[in-house]
């Protein structure tokens, strides 16, 4: 079930269901020109909220969660991935960042990959596809497995091992569970950026980092 509020909005800025924001941004935002002091950001416009937030058990680190879901398939994806690790390390004491594929029961490659490669400590790895595949061409080329293979052996993946583990079982139960958050979050586009499951930053704010960032804090730390 959708969860986020104001969709039609969203589909009208042209978000559609997993498709990627193609349209040229603008770099001089206004708000991107106010002090610390004055600057407010606008729900509906420059992030999104759940009507009904998603609940999950409280974290015993008291972290806010920031989940971010991709897909290899995407222009923004690794761009994105690096603004959020970026602050990560700037409130490390506060926020808490965990990656999860875009999947359903159709579409379970990019989890199937990841999730792989999560099992075999190479996350970096995931990471250079998401970079990678920013370009379409490339994505198609190896969403091939018999392209795939030779780049991941090129990084140090051994084919084997790969092969074995993304066919284990353990890896199946991680991909439902992901085609499970993709529709409990209502994911409908890539990236798409959950903060403490009750906000939601697509490509329309992540796009540009300064303006993330500041979209980023804006919502940490803001008082409910």
């Amino acid at each position: 079930m959708l969860r986020v509020g104001s969709f039609i909005i969203l589909l009208c800025i042209g978000h559609v269901a997993f498709a990627q924001h193609e349209e040229a941004f603008s770099t001089d935002s206004p708000r991107q020109l106010l002090d610390d002091e004055t600057i407010q950001f606008e729900d509906g416009k420059d992030y999104f909220s759940y009507v009904e937030p998603v609940s999950f058990p409280p974290r015993s680190d008291h972290k806010i969660l920031i989940e971010f879901f991709f897909d290899y398939d995407c222009r923004v994806c690794s761009s994105a991935q690096d603004v959020l690790d970026l602050y990560e390390q700037i409130n490390r004491d506060k926020v808490a960042l965990v990656e999860h594929p875009v999947a359903t029961a159709k579409a379970r490659f990019s989890a199937n990959v990841f999730y792989t490669l999560q099992h075999l400590d190479a996350e970096n790895v995931s990471s250079a596809l998401m970079f990678e595949t920013s370009e379409k061409t490339n994505y198609i080329r190896l969403s091939q497995m018999d392209n795939l293979l030779p780049w991941l052996e090129n990084q140090g993946v051994e084919r084997s091992k790969f092969l074995r583990t993304y066919h284990s079982e353990k890896v199946k139960r991680d991909v439902d569970y992901a085609i499970h958050l993709t529709e409990d979050y209502g994911v409908f586009t890539f990236p798409y950026v959950v903060i403490n499951g009750k906000y939601v930053l697509t490509a329309s704010t992540l796009y540009n980092d300064d303006y993330a960032l500041a979209v980023l804090d804006y919502l940490i730390n803001k008082k409910e």
